[in-house]
């Protein structure tokens, strides 16, 4: 069975508005936090979503997840408060692009 190519990760994500997060390709992705006993998980799925107007940092202080994600060095993401997020998984899940990341300890 031949394996779907998932292509490189975005590069940044930055939050529109809750649960849904733009690329620097202005593609749509649904971001659903996943807590576990003690780590934060999120499942980022590239989903075609139409978008209205973006909300405001201030409404969005509800969700666990960050403002922004920035693709960095050793298959990581640091975000908006300079915390890094591992990435666990980077799959074809029906179709769609997807990615599963672990918010790493702070040292």
């Amino acid at each position: 069975m031949a394996r779907e190519d998932t292509g490189a990760p975005p590069t940044r994500l930055w939050v529109h508005c809750e649960g849904v997060y733009r690329d620097e390709h202005q593609r749509t992705w649904v971001a659903a936090a996943e807590e576990d006993t003690a780590t934060l998980k999120a499942r980022v799925r590239r989903v075609p979503v139409p978008l209205g107007d973006a909300s405001k940092p201030r409404d969005l202080l509800t969700s666990p997840l960050p403002l922004m994600w920035q693709l960095y060095p050793e298959g990581r993401y640091m975000d908006n408060k300079s915390r890094l997020w591992q990435i666990r998984r980077h799959s074809v899940v029906r179709g769609a692009q997807e990615l599963l990341l672990q918010l790493l300890p702070e040292t």
